[in-house]
C-alpha cells in the first residue's frame, strides 16, 4: 500500500512536504513528478515488484503518468490481455496495468479492476487528472477546490499543509455527533471531500472544472434457480479464488484472526495453499473485559498449526489516542481503533500483508441486530398514537433518563427503527438539546437511502456496505494499519464475492437465527464444528472498564475542555455528561465528544501536522 498527493500547480517542495506527513503509508520508496501545471507524488511500501515498483510510473510516450495506492489483484489477467492488444510494459507491478487499462479503456478502466484502490493518472494530452476509488471504499482519497487550486491526498492532512482555512462542517457534525463517523462524500473539514467509493473524478486543469461520476452500484436482483448446495460450493470456490489472489507478495505476509467463523475460514483456506504455517495475531483485554477471544484464536491456531502471536491490550493503551487520532484526520470514534492499531504494530514484525476477516458480517447479514428484529418485541405492542402523543412533551421532560427511555420506546416502534437505533449513538430528539444549531435529521436521511422493493435484510445489507463499510469500518481498518506501515487485505470484500451475495436469496443469509448461513455452510468441510457453530460474539473494546481505571481523571478533564466549544456543543449538554460519564448508557456519547475534543485539537486548534501532546 501506499499514500497518493498532488495539485493543480507546480511546486515540487510543497508537494514533498505533503509526502513527507503520510510516510506511515509508504516508508520503503518515494517518488515525484512535476510539470507545468501539475504536481504528483508518492510514498510507497513496497509489496509487488520490489525492484522495478517505483512510482510515478508511465506510458511508452510519456505522456500518462500514474501514482497509485492499493493492490489490482486482477493484475496479471489484465496484464496478458493488454499485452495482447498491443501494450508494451517495462515493470512487472499491478501499477503499470492501470496505465495501459485507461490507455484501452478510457474512464471504463476502473470497472476491470479487482482490489483495493485509489489512484490518480495525470493525462497530458487532454490535461486532465482522473482519480477514482475502488469499489467498497478500501482505500481512502480526499479533495479539495476552491475555484483555483485543485488538491488531493490519501490523508487529509496533506491538504492542511496548504494552509487552508479550517472551518468546522456544521452538517458534518451533526453526522458524527450521530453515527460516530462522517458519511457521504463530507468530512468534518468545510470544504474538504471525500472522493465517493465506487466513483471517479475527473478535474479538467485548463477549465479548472471537476465531475463526480459513480461507476458502479450494488444490484439485489435476486436469484432462486440454483439449490442451496449448488450455492454454497460457488461461495467456497469464490472465497478460496479472492484468498489465493491474495496471497500474491514478495513480502511475508500472515493473517489476523478472532477465532470467529470469518477470519478463521480465511486462516483455514491459506492453511490449504501455503506451504509454510500461516503467521496469524489475535488481540485480547487485560482481565475483565466483557469479551476475549482468545482461547477461541488460540484453538483455531492450533487446528491449523499457525505460527501464532497474541497481544494483550492494557487499560493504559487509551494514551495511545492523540497519536491515533492523528492518523484519524477523517475522524470515526470507534473504540476498536486502540487494538487494531496494535495488532497490526506487532504483526508488523514478522510480515508486511495480512489477511482479515473484514466484511462478512455485512456481505452475508452476520450482526445481532439484523436477526433479533424478526419476531415478536414486546414494545411493537404499545400503540403508535400513545408513544408519538408522549414525545410532543420530550424536551419539556426534565429528567435526561426518562427522556432517553421515551427515547427508545419511539425508536422501537418498527423494524426500520430498530435497526436505525442500532447505529445512531444519539437520536435526532435529542439533538435540540445538544447543540446550538439547526441540524438535519440524521434518521431521515438513512431511510431516504433505502431503495423500493428491497425485503428488510437487503435493506440493512444495503445500507452497511454503502454506507458504514467505506466511511467507518474499512477506514478504521486501513488507517490503523497504515499507521504501522502494513497492509490489510479483505478477501470477502472482492467485488465477485459481494456481487454474487447480492444476488441470492435473504433466507441464504439469515436463516431463522442463523446468521451467515450459506457461509457456514460453505466452510463446512474446513472450520472445526465448535467454530463453525459459534455465533458472533462481536468486537467489544471495554471502555467501561477503562472509564473505571485510569481513564476516569483525563475523561473529566477532556469534557471540561469541550464545554468551551459553545458553538457546537451546548454546556448544559456537557455537564449532565459529567455528571453521568461513567454510567453504561451514556458511555457512547461520552466517548464520542472526548474523540472530538481531541481531534478539535490536533487539527483546529493545532496545525494538524503531528499528533498533539496530551497524557
Amino acid at each position: 500500500m501506499c499514500g497518493i498527493s498532488g495539485f493543480n500547480f507546480e511546486n515540487k517542495p510543497l508537494l514533498k512536504k505533503m509526502c513527507d506527513l503520510i510516510t506511515h503509508r509508504g516508508p520503503d520508496d518515494v517518488g515525484y513528478y512535476t510539470d507545468s501545471g501539475i504536481s504528483i507524488g508518492m510514498k510507497r511500501l513496497s509489496i509487488i515488484d520490489l525492484h522495478t515498483g517505483h512510482q510515478p510510473q508511465y506510458n511508452e510516450n510519456e505522456d500518462i503518468w500514474v501514482i497509485f495506492n492499493g493492490e489490482i489483484y486482477n493484475f496479471m489477467e489484465l496484464k496478458n490481455q493488454l499485452e495482447n492488444l498491443g501494450h508494451n510494459f517495462y515493470t512487472k507491478s499491478d501499477t503499470e496495468v492501470i496505465i495501459h487499462a485507461y490507455e484501452e479503456w478510457g474512464e471504463d478502466c476502473v470497472k476491470k479492476f479487482r482490489g483495493a484502490f485509489a489512484f490518480c493518472i495525470y493525462d497530458s494530452r487532454k490535461k486532465i487528472l482522473f482519480l477514482a476509488r475502488d469499489h467498497m471504499g478500501l482505500k481512502p482519497l480526499y479533495y479539495y477546490f476552491d475555484g483555483e487550486k485543485f488538491i488531493f491526498g490519501s490523508e487529509i492532512k496533506c491538504i492542511l499543509c496548504h494552509g487552508i482555512k479550517r472551518i468546522i462542517d456544521k452538517e458534518a457534525f451533526n453526522l458524527f455527533i450521530s453515527l460516530g463517523y462522517v458519511p457521504n462524500n463530507l468530512t468534518l473539514f468545510k470544504g474538504i471531500f471525500k472522493v465517493p467509493s465506487s466513483s471517479y473524478l475527473i478535474f479538467n486543469l485548463k477549465q479548472k472544472q471537476l465531475k463526480i461520476k459513480p461507476y458502479w452500484n450494488i444490484n439485489f436482483d435476486v436469484n432462486r434457480d440454483k439449490s442451496v448446495e449448488q450455492l454454497a460450493m460457488e461461495l467456497r470456490n469464490l472465497i478460496e479464488e479472492s484468498v489465493k489472489l491474495r496471497l500474491i507478495s514478495d513480502v511475508p505476509l500472515g493473517a489476523f484472526l478472532s477465532g470467529g467463523i470469518d477470519s478463521s475460514s480465511i486462516v483455514g483456506i491459506m492453511s490449504k495453499f501455503m506451504d509454510e504455517p500461516v503467521k496469524t495475531f489475535s488481540i485480547g483485554f487485560e482481565e475483565g473485559a466483557p469479551v476475549n477471544e482468545t482461547k477461541h484464536a488460540r484453538y483455531v491456531a492450533e487446528y491449523y498449526n499457525t505460527d501464532h502471536t497474541e497481544t494483550i491490550v492494557k487499560s493504559t493503551s487509551y494514551e495511545l489516542l492523540p497519536d491515533l487520532i492523528w492518523h484519524l484526520d477523517d475522524l470515526i470514534s470507534d473504540a476498536a481503533i486502540i487494538p487494531v492499531y496494535l495488532m497490526a504494530k506487532y504483526a508488523k514484525e514478522k510480515m508486511t500483508v495480512a489477511l482479515t476477516g473484514d466484511g462478512a458480517d455485512e456481505v452475508f447479514a452476520g450482526y445481532s441486530v439484523y436477526y433479533r428484529n424478526q419476531g415478536s418485541n414486546f414494545l411493537t405492542h404499545i400503540p403508535k398514537t400513545y408513544i408519538n402523543n408522549i414525545m410532543r412533551f420530550y424536551k419539556y421532560i426534565p429528567i435526561h433518563k426518562l427522556r432517553m427511555v421515551l427515547s427508545y420506546l419511539n425508536e422501537s416502534k418498527t423494524l426500520e427503527d430498530r435497526y436505525i437505533r442500532t447505529i445512531l449513538y444519539m437520536p435526532d430528539v435529542e439533538k435540540p438539546m445538544v447543540v446550538p444549531f439547526e441540524t438535519e435529521n440524521v434518521k431521515s436521511m438513512i431511510i431516504n437511502t433505502f431503495v423500493n422493493n428491497l425485503d428488510m435484510i437487503n435493506q440493512f445489507t444495503n445500507w452497511d456496505l454503502k454506507y458504514q463499510l467505506p466511511n467507518l469500518y474499512n477506514m478504521k481498518t486501513d488507517k490503523m494499519t497504515m499507521a504501522a506501515s502494513l497492509e490489510a487485505r479483505i478477501p470477502y470484500l472482492d467485488i465477485k464475492i459481494v456481487e454474487w451475495a447480492s444476488k441470492i436469496p435473504s433466507d441464504l443469509k439469515l436463516s431463522g437465527d442463523i446468521e451467515k448461513y450459506i457461509l457456514r455452510l460453505a466452510m463446512k468441510d474446513i472450520l472445526p464444528r465448535k467454530i463453525l457453530k459459534r455465533k458472533k460474539m462481536g468486537f467489544t473494546v471495554p471502555v467501561n472498564l477503562w472509564f473505571k481505571t485510569g481513564f476516569k481523571e483525563v475523561s473529566g478533564e477532556i469534557l471540561e475542555k469541550i464545554e468551551k466549544r459553545k458553538n457546537l456543543i451546548k454546556s448544559k449538554y456537557i455537564k449532565m455528561l459529567k455528571r453521568n460519564q461513567f454510567k453504561k448508557e451514556y458511555r457512547n456519547r461520552v466517548w464520542n465528544l472526548i474523540m472530538f475534543e481531541l481531534w478539535y485539537e490536533t487539527f483546529i486548534e493545532n496545525d494538524g501536522l503531528k499528533p498533539i501532546s496530551f497524557f
